[in-house]
């Protein structure tokens, strides 16, 4: 199987993978992905999951060959809460490195643990725990449009981050050789759950990784876990992980299943594979899940969208819909309709438990009783109606109250920055004058020490023009000395000139060795080589005359 042919399968949580709530009646493991879910096993339940796998690493430039032995471990525990779980998990490794050096291959083994982690995982946020209200009509059940079409707010994924701490050996031959034994790691994990009437239950899960980031060499990922149940026991899962540090980078696929034994054992498979010969990787491994439950709370798992039935703040809003739309006939015909709900045979006719030789008095007695208690029952529920309203009124009051006390303080700053804001472009016209009072003064003192200047430039002016006169009226015989000296200068100069000449001979003749040179050094590795090669080429000759004889003295012995 070449190791850049791209698959397309799919992964697995058989865990409830659509089930909203933290505990599920099944086994709920990360295996056989490296990604790990936005929910925890649930509170008290103590889950075990490990598994080991072999393949073969190869390096196109190193000339190397690998045969790798793995080993993983996981155990998750949820801790006092359903959102909470505490997790340690780790990798033990094995390699066997063939290296070829020259005419000799070298083999190295190594082994040592890869990673150890212990941490934390908390649900920031689950979008299925208290979704909105679903519209259950007659008409939006009617339609199929409405029961297939795409539900938006599906794209909203439950997010959980995760901490923990990086533990590793010294020496280690699978990390940085500058790593701490100590390190932080954290995870952002999001999960999306889909159910659908055809194609049975999917899943997407992202993982976004920060791992050693106070160690000189921090590394980055990214993990994208696309899964589908296939049915009750089957399920497969289709991984992609990209990797970047200075240390190693990689991007690897995975592709698996995994087979429910029962609600509490999974057995699970996969293949794993890079697009790179730097090295190139193919591993297959294989590994089991077995969880202790000892949940006692019960949960209820409904399907996505009426898990935890409706918000109380939703429920407040609808009924404050519907006031608003009704209004005084909205609540009259409710209770109209309650009313005619509660009316019994007397009002509509004599019954027949009432005989027909009976006094009218002990009828309309009756009839008077329940009209009384009809009255008050009414009267009642009006006054519910009332302080509902009034509960209303009341909220609607303190929010408008709310609403103008925030507004006042809002416009009290508002006038607060605009009075500093006042005040501070005062301060600055305050500066900005005092400012120009300086440089009128400064200007006027430049005035006084430029007319300073040009007297001393005067008396300048005066000095040379005397020492002018004074050079005139020296006598003129100094001027052949002042010959001389230009000669003696000249004379120099041709020296100088002489000398530069003779320093670029002497390097050209140094030029000419140093070529002279490289030419017979060159000569001598041409004669070298070819005496090598003709050595070698006796030397097969003579090998292959041995063998050559050694042939025939085993046809001759035959």
């Amino acid at each position: 199987m070449s190791p850049k042919s791209i698959l397309l399968l799919i992964t697995i949580f058989l865990s409830g993978l659509m089930a909203t709530a933290q505990y599920t009646e099944k086994i709920n493991s990360n295996r056989p992905g490296t990604s790990q879910g936005a929910f925890s096993v649930g509170n008290n339940v103590l889950q075990l999951e490990g598994g080991f796998g072999f393949g073969k690493e190869k390096h196109k430039i190193f000339d190397t060959k690998t045969n790798i032995f793995n080993l993983d471990y996981a155990v998750r525990y949820g801790l006092l809460i359903e959102q909470l779980e505490i997790r340690l998990n780790g990798r033990f490794r094995a390699d066997g490195v063939r290296q070829t050096v020259g005419a000799n291959e070298q083999k190295i083994n190594r082994s040592d643990f890869e990673i150890n982690t212990l941490g934390a995982k908390y649900l920031i946020y689950d979008p299925y725990k208290k979704p909105k209200k679903i519209d259950s009509t007659y008409a939006s059940l009617k339609s199929w449009k409405e029961h297939h079409r795409f539900k938006w707010r599906t794209l909203i994924p439950a997010v959980s981050a995760y901490a923990g701490v990086n533990f590793i050996s010294a020496d280690n031959p699978f990390t940085f050789p500058e790593d701490e034994s100590i390190s932080p790691l954290f995870v952002i994990a999001t999960q999306n759950n889909w159910t659908t009437d055809y194609g049975g239950d999917w899943a997407f899960v992202t993982n976004l990784i920060i791992d050693k980031i106070t160690t000189e060499n921090p590394a980055f990922g990214l993990i994208m876990t696309a899964t589908h149940t296939v049915n009750d026991k089957w399920a497969g899962f289709l991984e992609y992980q990209v990797q970047k540090s200075d240390f190693y980078s990689d991007n690897i696929m995975r592709v698996g299943g995994a087979y429910l034994f029962n609600q509490d054992v999974q057995f699970d498979a996969n293949i794993a594979f890079n697009f790179k010969d730097t090295p190139s990787v193919f591993t297959c491994s294989f590994g089991a899940s077995y969880r202790f439950d000892w949940h006692t709370k019960d949960e209820i798992i409904e399907k996505p969208g009426l898990e935890g039935g409706v918000k109380e703040g939703e429920e407040d809003e609808d009924s404050e819909e519907g006031e608003e739309g009704e209004g005084e006939d909205g609540i009259e015909g409710e209770l109209d309709e309650l009313e005619e709900s509660e009316t019994d045979s007397l009002k509509i006719g004599r019954t027949p438990f009432v005989n027909e030789f009976e006094d009218d008095s002990f009828r309309e007695e009756m009839e008077r009783d329940l009209d009384e208690r009809r009255t008050a029952e009414r009267l009642e529920r009006e006054r519910i109606e009332q302080e509902k309203i009034d509960k209303k009124e009341s909220k609607k009051f303190k929010k408008e109250e709310a609403r103008r006390l925030k507004r006042e303080a809002k416009e009290a700053r508002a006038a607060e920055k605009a009075a500093i804001k006042a005040e501070k472009e005062k301060q600055k016209m305050i500066e900005d004058i005092d400012a120009e009072l300086d440089k009128m003064e400064q200007d006027k003192g430049v005035d006084d020490e430029l007319e300073d200047l040009d007297r001393q430039l005067k008396e300048l002016e005066k000095m040379e023009q005397e020492l002018n006169e004074e050079e005139k009226e020296q006598d003129k015989p100094k001027d052949k000395p002042v010959e001389k000296k230009k000669e003696e200068e000249i004379d120099i100069d041709a020296e100088y000139e002489q000398y530069q000449k003779e320093q670029a001979k002497a390097k050209k003749e140094e030029e000419k060795r140093r070529k002279k040179e490289e030419k017979r050094r060159l000569k001598e590795d041409k004669k070298r080589k070819k005496e090598e090669a003709k050595r070698k080429n006796q030397e097969e000759k003579d090998n292959n005359l041995e063998d050559d004889i050694d042939k025939e003295l085993e046809k001759f012995d035959q």
